[in-house]
């Protein structure tokens, strides 16, 4: 044999080695939207959470239920619409936030690897019973979908975001 022919043999030999490295790496990724499905299922599982419990929030066990829920909020404002300094009362618009833990929904994060589950759906968790004192009128954006999100953190919070169109009474 020539030595171009056991030279294009070898290239071969190696693109063919290489080519089932490949597809045997490609075979065994793990699909992490479905890794995250199931580890949203098995927490929200009827028999493990229900959403019209209260968290436990401060306490350390469930004899201590007492303890309040701790509730972080904080939210953005994305513009002033309207100011009438007529009826008194302004309209904005707002990105509102709210964060706390819930341990009932922590969960193991695969080495680093899940940094939060991603919730559309807010009814599936506890929420706080938050409310804008001054509200005159109020409205949720839901264009094609609500403009909302949950996410869940691997040691239980849960970061709460929505925007919100508001008309308030001045104070």
């Amino acid at each position: 044999m020539s030595g171009l022919m056991l030279y294009s043999i070898a290239i071969l030999a190696m693109v063919a080695i290489s080519s089932v490295a490949v597809s045997s790496r490609k075979s065994k990724s793990t699909n992490f939207r479905q890794v995250e499905k199931k580890i949203l299922d098995r927490i929200l599982s009827p028999d493990i959470y229900d959403s019209q419990i209260r968290p436990l929030g401060t306490a350390l066990n469930e004899s201590d239920s007492d303890e309040s829920t701790k509730v972080l909020v904080n939210l953005f404002v994305r513009s002033f619409e309207k100011i009438d300094d007529v009826k008194m009362e302004f309209s904005i618009q707002i990105t509102f936030r709210q964060q706390w833990n819930d341990n009932r929904l922590a969960f193991s994060d695969m080495g680093g690897k899940i940094k939060y589950l991603t919730m559309t759906e807010r009814s599936k968790v506890w929420m706080p019973d938050t409310f804008f004192r001054n509200e005159k009128e109020a409205k949720f954006h839901e264009i094609i979908q609500p403009n909302l999100y949950v996410r869940v953190f691997p040691d239980g919070d849960v970061l709460y975001s929505i925007r919100v169109s508001l008309t308030l009474a001045c104070p």
